[in-house]
């Protein structure tokens, strides 16, 4: 079964500087797209899950008639429309409803699919009062649960911000500035959601203990390094394997304590004393025979940009999956990469395709504009200076790069020579001013994408001519 309603083409990823670079442009366009169709949360879903001759099949498990009584759908994420559309047409009339909350407004379209979806609109990385009140009312629907009652979980990537409700005594204005600050002294996805966990009652394994002793199935599409289940979209139903020290030490290390609002440090000072009651984790028997299925993750999407770079005739290599840390500091070791690959032919031979995966990070000091990809991008525009048959792309699988409404940049030898000698562009103080989206832009090498559908990290793709 397939469903190519939002099918990711080619030419979405086309920029000036991409379509100067001829057919390495083209070329990495193709293997970028292929990378997304791979990660499809539509197809992710229909590979992990049948419904053939009255047995249900979700990952390994199989249930039969005989053990449900009614089958609600939970989804909450970028990528839970899609993933809500395919578990509706695999198991079409069987389901009571299905109600997921995710960001882009264009889904509202789709409410009311197969008579049985309803979608809701919240935002992210910030939640909003949409979030909250989408929150509220899936929660809301879900009528009183038994032993025989299936509930299927969609999990994706923004499904912590989308998906929220804070702890008693927390405002919604305590989260978005915590949040904030979180997002801007540059703390990775599994800090920021530690933290997420002990405020929120849905998270870390908050909404297993809301649907208990209901049966839980969940099917998770991962945009976190390494596919932690509790971190992704913060576990809603999986085990936490933080503690409430873990927040706070974190807190700590980016000396957030005289910026955050008193009732967030209150309510975790409370929890690790043991004084606050009415955030109780979830309990062990919450999770007794749950099922949770990774169904699509950055490897997923890696595996198949190599794939489309051996067809294209390119010698081709992931590096990793696991790219991480400071901007500035990656762009330093992919230089260093791309040193050696031109002059020592290592890893592999000219014409190379390298490919990475992961999520790096931004210290925001500046005033600008701009996500990690684009910043990194920026990053690369001295490095690559004066080299030709060299194209390098870094882009957000879920075409959304940071607050803006931007993928990611291109960047290729031309760039700095074209800006310093045309515009007279001053690129460290773009950087410094965290200002990558208005650099990139004026010079042709911003990618807008739109929502792509799905969301697995970001990729990194450099291609090197043979002639190199």
């Amino acid at each position: 079964m397939t469903n190519n309603k939002d099918q990711f083409t080619p030419d979405l990823i086309k920029n000036e500087v991409i379509e100067r670079n001829k057919k390495i442009g083209q070329d990495a366009c193709e293997i970028i797209a292929s990378a997304i169709q791979a990660a499809d949360p539509y197809q992710c879903v229909v590979n992990n899950i049948s419904n053939d001759g009255g047995i249900i099949r979700i990952g390994s498990r199989e249930i039969s008639e005989s053990e449900y009584d009614r089958i609600f759908v939970i989804g909450m994420g970028k990528a839970s429309p899609p993933m809500a559309r395919a578990v509706i047409d695999v198991l079409e009339n069987k389901i009571e409803f299905a109600t997921i909350v995710t960001k882009d407004q264009r889904f509202l379209s789709e409410s009311g699919y197969g008579g049985l979806l309803s979608i809701h609109i919240g935002d992210h990385p910030v939640p909003s009062t949409g979030s909250i009140k989408a929150t509220r009312t899936i929660l809301e629907k879900i009528p009183t649960l038994t032993s025989k009652d299936l509930v299927i979980v969609l999990i994706s990537g923004g499904g912590s911000a989308l998906f929220t409700l804070p702890a008693p005594g927390i405002s919604l204005g305590d989260i978005q500035r915590m949040t904030a600050l979180l997002l801007r002294c540059g703390a990775d996805i599994n800090e920021i959601n530690s933290v997420r966990k002990r405020l929120d009652v849905v998270k870390g394994g908050g909404l297993a203990k809301i649907l208990n002793p209901a049966q839980v199935h969940t099917l998770i599409l991962s945009d976190v390094i390494g596919d932690p289940l509790d971190m992704i979209a913060s576990g809603p139903t999986v085990p936490d394997s933080t503690k409430t020290k873990d927040a706070l030490n974190i807190i700590e290390k980016y000396n957030l304590e005289p910026e955050l609002p008193n009732s967030i440090l209150l309510h975790l000072k409370k929890e690790i004393a043991g004084e606050n009651g009415n955030l109780s984790p979830a309990s062990p028997g919450n999770f007794i025979d749950a099922n949770h299925v990774l169904i699509g993750s950055n490897f997923t999407s890696a595996k198949a940009a190599h794939k489309k770079a051996l067809a294209l005739g390119y010698n081709s290599q992931i590096i990793s999956t696991h790219l991480t840390g400071m901007t500035k500091n990656v762009a330093e070791f992919l230089g260093g990469i791309i040193e050696t690959e031109i002059i020592h032919n290592v890893p592999i031979q000219k014409p190379a395709c390298l490919i990475f995966g992961g999520e790096t990070t931004v210290k925001v000091t500046g005033s600008g504009l701009g996500g990690r990809n684009q910043d990194l991008a920026l990053h690369m525009v001295q490095r690559l200076a004066g080299k030709e048959g060299i194209l390098f792309i870094s882009f957000a699988t879920d075409g959304d790069d940071g607050p803006t409404d931007a993928a990611g940049g291109a960047v290729d030898g031309l760039l700095y020579n074209d800006d310093v000698l045309e515009q007279a562009l001053d690129v460290q103080k773009f950087i410094e001013n965290n200002d990558a989206y208005h650099y990139l832009e004026q010079t042709g090498a911003l990618i807008k994408t739109g929502a792509t559908g799905t969301n697995v990290n970001d990729l990194v793709v450099i291609i090197i001519d043979k002639l190199v």
